[in-house]
């Protein structure tokens, strides 16, 4: 399905949306210091508003499966949130999966860096 300018600029605004809500949500109501440590760095929403993807960064990359899974447990904090503050009829299902993207940032700098020291 291609959306318009105008659907896909709402579009696109209720995604950053989510993102600044949840991370509010995060710092100011979840209480629980394991998620706190936990950082949302982007949002993908399905183009029927029935799912949201949520990826979840954090500093200790070894805690990143727990804190997923303490954020699956406050799915309902989160979502009430989302139903509070957002215009749309329907409330997307979250869904958190770890942000790999630093991880392969990373190792993408080694391969240029070992590259320019050859």
């Amino acid at each position: 399905m291609k959306l318009t300018n105008k659907k896909n600029f709402h579009f696109q605004h209720i995604q950053s949306q989510i993102l600044l809500i949840l991370n509010e949500t995060l710092r100011d109501e979840i209480y629980d210091e394991k998620i706190k440590l936990a950082t949302f760095t982007a949002t993908k929403l399905t183009s029927d508003y029935s799912y949201c993807t949520i990826y979840v960064d954090t500093f200790d990359r070894t805690k990143i499966e727990n804190i997923i899974s303490s954020l699956n447990k406050a799915k309902g904090v989160f979502r009430t949130a989302l139903a509070k503050k957002l215009t749309i009829r329907k409330v997307p299902q979250l869904i958190f999966i770890n942000d790999c993207s630093i991880d392969q940032a990373k190792k993408i700098n080694e391969i240029i860096d070992n590259l320019h020291k050859k």
